[in-house]
């Protein structure tokens, strides 16, 4: 057989760099760097992409770099297996009531025309309506009556808590169950 020390040599994983212009691969040996002023660091493949990288050219405008590939899906393997791949979801049957409702009450559900629900949900809105209207004219008639009972000249008269006998206390206190300090 092959020696175990070759063995593990053939699976030695190779540590990478990329490209920061057009994403590719840098190999151990290959490629130049690039410190700006400030000290950052930039990793180029080649001359080619350094040179595109100092003139400020947008690597997602640039066809041949992996950034441009990818922004427009192009030649990626991966998706043509995915579609290859795509499972097909089955309709399962339903055989068995969900959360309180019964198998046949979902059937006759799933069976009603769009029309009949529309038909209900305006009903229902109807409903709610003629609620909040009748509450409205309520408000009215009790608005129309009481200011006939009040003060003398259509004014009304303001009362505190104490019902406008003598003074008013404070409403508030700083907290619950404390007297206030005025």
């Amino acid at each position: 057989g092959v020696d175990p020390e070759v063995r593990l040599l053939a699976r030695m994983v190779v540590k990478t760099d990329t490209c920061v212009f057009s994403n590719f691969r840098i190999y151990p040996g290959h490629g130049r760097v690039y410190v700006r002023t400030d000290g950052k660091s930039f990793r180029f493949i080649n001359a080619k992409t350094a040179a595109s990288f100092t003139m400020k050219r947008n690597p997602r405008k640039i066809a041949w770099t992996i950034f441009y590939r990818r922004l427009r899906k192009k030649g990626t393997q991966e998706d043509a297996l995915k579609k290859a791949k795509k499972r097909v979801t089955s309709t399962s049957v339903m055989n068995r009531g969900i959360a309180g409702i019964s198998i046949e009450d979902l059937k006759a559900k799933k069976s009603e025309s769009g029309d009949k629900r529309k038909a209900m949900r305006d009903a229902t809105v109807r409903e709610a309506k003629d609620k909040n209207r009748k509450a409205q004219d309520e408000k009215k008639k009790v608005k129309k009556v009481a200011p006939a009972g009040g003060a003398p000249g259509g004014a009304a008269v303001k009362m505190g808590k104490a019902g406008g006998a003598g003074t008013i206390a404070p409403g508030r206190s700083s907290a619950p169950g404390k007297k206030s300090a005025r």
